[in-house]
């Protein structure tokens, strides 16, 4: 069960990376953010006011501090991605994201078949064939591209982590926290660019196609974050953490069926092992 859950909900993350990415075509990555994070909060505030879980502050605090650790981890990643080469920092991002919780669930005394540990060291594998883009770039790889695309691993394996630690009967609460967090941390940034460079940014929003784009990829983020969750609560922080580094999947799978991109090697190898690990995982 957990298997399936970290699996869709990585399929589902990468839907909402390939929604949000176009709407960010046309308006700045921030903008798509925030607009997206409205439908991302107000889904996860009407399932947690369904559920009604219980709130702790020890919950509280870690479900802030994911939300930072999220919010750091997705301006690293961006940066890294301006200045570095793709084909090196986003293969290296998804690595550490896969590998960072992996160690730590064991580390916190999950265990698995051997079949079950070869399987999660083929996922770390396939998370890196299917972050390889189809094109390769001549960009050089700086100190700084280095540190932000760590940076940005370790943030995301932590961000997880966090999640991971709080109880189960704190429910859906932590999603909302943390997704209420990084939605005031780009609304105060979308804030600050309106005082420095006035409205500009903001004229995106009459576009109603692009604005529809961002909602859905707020949509889709609420729901897979809803899947991860759940996932966390059931247990093995390992297999929804190696798992969800698969996020490329959706996205790679969405290219294919709306843009009628075609798969590179490196991806079709990628989904197949994704695939075939995940049986494995979800079997052992």
């Amino acid at each position: 069960m957990v298997a399936v859950l970290g699996l869709v909900s990585a399929v589902i993350f990468g839907a909402s990376d390939f929604f949000g990415g176009l709407a960010a075509r046309r308006m700045s990555p921030l903008l798509a953010s925030a607009v997206g994070g409205v439908v991302s909060v107000t889904g996860a505030a009407i399932a947690v006011a369904i559920e009604q879980p219980v709130w702790t502050v020890p919950d509280v605090l870690l479900s802030i501090g994911a939300g930072i650790l999220g919010g750091i981890g997705t301006w690293t990643f961006y940066a890294g991605l301006a200045i570095g080469p793709m084909s090196i920092v986003s293969p290296g991002v998804a690595m550490i994201y896969a590998v960072v919780p992996a160690i730590a669930g064991i580390a916190l005394g999950e265990r698995f078949s051997p079949l079950g540990y070869v399987a999660l060291v083929v996922v770390v594998g396939a998370a890196l064939l299917l972050a390889v883009p189809r094109q390769r770039d001549g960009g050089r790889l700086t100190t700084r591209a280095i540190v932000l695309g760590t940076v940005a691993g370790l943030s995301y394996g932590g961000y997880l982590i966090l999640l991971d630690r709080t109880s189960t009967r704190s429910g859906l609460m932590p999603l909302l926290v943390e997704l209420s967090a990084g939605f005031v941390i780009f609304v105060g940034a979308l804030a600050l660019n309106r005082l420095r460079r006035g409205p500009a940014e903001l004229a995106a929003l009459r576009d109603r196609r692009v604005v529809g784009q961002a909602l859905l990829g707020g949509l889709f983020l609420v729901v897979a974050n809803i899947l991860l969750v759940i996932g966390l609560h059931l247990g093995d922080l390992a297999v929804m953490g190696v798992l969800n580094s698969l996020y490329p999947l959706g996205t790679i799978l969405l290219a294919l069926a709306v843009l009628r991109e075609r798969l590179g090697r490196l991806q079709i190898a990628g989904v197949v092992l994704a695939l075939a690990a995940s049986v494995v995982l979800a079997v052992s």
